[in-house]
């Protein structure tokens, strides 16, 4: 054979093994990139170790390549936010992981493969007592005989559907009484901490039946003991650290609206933090003063903190900044309530068919200040 075809055949046959290697060396480097690849949680988020996220989603979606469910079966996804934080690919669910809950996680590596896949279970259950009651409103411990509604604070998210079992109310000589409150689906605030109960309206309305036959839930004069239990289990199912206790006396029915002309104003100085004061005759409705109430001035509506004082008669605004020396304006949604749930211009006896929940008209009147 020619020495040139030899030749020509010797570099066709070392070509032909370097492509091997290379083919070799991708493979292994392939399969040991996808066994590097790892899922962890750390009790709130998933991740994806080993493998190099890029900055924008493939098929812009990232459930497309990791995805979390919650439970056995054919359950759908969780939901929530994804981030790429220093190249690793982070899913944290909407809602908080729960302990005793089984979290299966799949990762579709975009270049293809065998899925990656992980089983967890949920943060360990809290056996330790945290949960308490913060405070009751109205903080006052002299009620009107028509008082409306009560709002019980909890510092942990609570369980559900225990309230009725676990809320009493004491007279003077320690007995329970019955149909206080009216029996309702409990009303929680998004957060769980907070609890509204409403006084049976058909007890606290003049010329209905009730509050002929049985009289108000609160008698003027009289003493009364609100007691919740500690066996009252948070979110968690943890019964609290301890019960609590609060004593009041019924007072004299409220039945004058609130009226905003009789409220004072105290103005903050230009160039200054300081709190917007506002002062009432008499103790308004402590969640409705939280967002019933707001100020704007020639920018629009200001930003800030908002707190009560001296039981819930005294209403303060710091801003998140400076006030500048301007005109403002302190607006009033007229569905602020008092204790006795008269709305300003309307007591709370004009309508006895009236839900006491409702939130009919939508309207604000306004009181203006200035600021030098």
């Amino acid at each position: 054979m020619h020495l040139g075809r030899l030749r020509e055949i010797f570099k066709g046959f070392h070509i032909a093994l370097a492509s091997i290697a290379i083919i070799a060396l991708t493979l292994l480097t392939t399969s040991a990139e996808a066994q590097a690849i790892s899922i962890q949680f750390d009790g709130s988020s998933f991740k994806v170790s080993g493998w190099k996220a890029p900055s924008a989603p493939p098929n812009r979606d990232w459930s497309s390549v990791f995805v979390i469910y919650a439970g056995s079966g054919d359950v759908p996804a969780l939901v929530g936010n994804y981030a790429v934080e220093n190249g690793t690919l982070v899913f944290r669910p909407t809602f908080p992981t729960a302990p005793g809950v089984h979290y299966r996680a799949v990762f579709h590596a975009p270049a293809g493969g065998a899925p990656v896949e992980a089983d967890f279970n949920g943060p360990p259950r809290n056996t330790k007592p945290t949960a308490r009651v913060e405070h009751i409103y109205p903080s006052a411990d002299v009620l009107p005989s028509n008082q409306l509604r009560v709002y019980i604070c909890f510092t942990q998210p609570m369980s559900r559907g225990e309230a009725f079992a676990q809320i009493h109310v004491l007279d003077e000589d320690g007995k329970p009484l019955n149909g206080v409150f009216l029996p309702e689906e409990e009303l929680w605030d998004p957060a769980y901490q907070r609890l509204t109960l409403t006084f049976d309206p058909g007890r606290i309305k003049r010329g209905l039946t009730s509050n002929m036959n049985i009289g108000p839930p609160i008698a003027e004069g009289k003493r009364y003991t609100l007691v919740i239990d500690r066996e009252w289990p948070d979110a968690e199912g943890v019964p609290m650290v301890e019960g609590f206790r609060k004593s009041y006396r019924g007072g004299p029915a409220l039945r004058t609206p609130p009226d905003p002309r009789h409220w004072r104003i105290a103005q903050p100085m230009a160039g200054t933090v300081g709190a917007l004061v506002v002062d009432f005759p008499t103790p308004m409705n402590y969640a409705l003063l939280q967002r019933m109430l707001w100020v704007t001035g020639p920018d629009g509506k200001l930003t800030g903190t908002i707190a009560l004082a001296h039981d819930e008669t005294e209403w303060r605004f710091t801003p998140d900044s400076h006030w500048t020396a301007a005109s403002y304006q302190l607006v009033i949604d007229t569905a602020i309530e008092d204790l006795a749930g008269n709305h300003i211009g309307q007591p709370f006896d004009i309508d006895v068919f009236q839900h006491v929940t409702q939130h009919i008209a939508n309207n604000t009147i306004s009181l203006p200040f200035t600021v030098r």
